[in-house]
């Protein structure tokens, strides 16, 4: 059994965006698998980029955002699942006053792959 208080990890800025690791391929004692919160500020964006091997799935809390996938946007409510695959371009953006915060589950992650478009 593993408990995580995410409340004692600190945001890691990014371009765009911030983020907290919870569990890491060691963690999960599986090869290229990472757990972590994403946070889009208010009103920003991550902006458009895409990754050759992984494939990340999103879960949403609620509907203070929204992605544009392949140049389609996608409106998110509380309780959706997004799944962005290898070399899908993928853009998540923030709306109104409150961050855009969502789980990510990633698989056959490498911090090297990662293409800014």
């Amino acid at each position: 059994m593993k408990l995580i208080d995410t409340n004692k990890q600190d945001w890691e800025d990014k371009e765009g965006y911030s983020k907290k690791i919870f569990l890491d391929e060691k963690d999960l004692n599986h090869p290229g698998a990472l757990v972590q919160m994403i946070k889009v500020k208010a009103g920003e964006r991550a902006e458009s980029h895409h990754h050759k091997i992984q494939t990340e799935i999103f879960y949403f809390f609620d509907n203070t955002g929204f992605f544009i996938v392949n140049g389609e946007k996608v409106n998110l409510k509380a309780g959706d699942i997004l799944v962005v695959e290898p070399n899908d371009k993928h853009t998540a953006e923030s709306t109104g006053d409150n961050d855009f915060v969502y789980l990510a589950f990633k698989t056959d992650y490498s911090s090297d792959d990662l293409y800014w478009d």
